[in-house]
């Protein structure tokens, strides 16, 4: 059966994925093949409606549909005062999506410096955070202890392209 892996585009520039897009050997499809990944939805790479998206969604967050490998990219945005509008996915925070999914996927990965450790805009008015980092602090958005279905805690891959 394939490992499923759903992308998050959080606070970012989106210049992981354009990493990502860029691989060439082997190639992005090349490489989900040869490791046996079942892309669920990539925001650069994903061609299905915005109502099948939102049912995917669904799926996921319910248990539905089984969630292997869920990549965060770009920071978790908080701000204003903590209700996370600043950055939303049709009108819900996006904070509220990685909490949701985090709590389903069996490993959570922080795909650039942002997801691990907030980037540029952690403390700022955007009340910007990693995923379980706060700057170098132990922490962030999910917390010091959070563990994903698979036992571990957050896979940070730091980094800006």
């Amino acid at each position: 059966m394939a490992t499923t892996l759903y992308w998050l585009q959080s606070g970012a520039c989106g210049g992981d994925s354009m990493s990502l897009l860029n691989q060439e050997s082997p190639d992005l499809v090349e490489l989900l093949d040869l490791l046996d990944i079942d892309l669920l939805w990539h925001p650069s790479l994903s061609a299905g409606s915005e109502a099948d998206h939102t049912a995917l969604l669904e799926d996921l967050t319910a248990g539905g549909r089984p969630l292997d490998l869920l990549c965060v990219e770009g920071s978790v945005i908080r701000g204003p005062g903590g209700t996370g509008m600043f950055c939303t996915r049709r009108g819900r925070p996006k904070k509220d999506l990685v909490a949701a999914l985090a709590r389903r996927a069996r490993y959570v990965v922080a795909v650039g410096t942002c997801a691990a450790y907030g980037g540029l805009g952690a403390g700022g008015e955007i009340e910007a955070t990693g995923l379980q980092f706060h700057r170098d602090e132990i922490g962030g958005f999910l917390g010091s202890t959070f563990r994903s279905g698979g036992g571990l805690p957050v896979i940070n891959l730091p980094g800006c392209p």
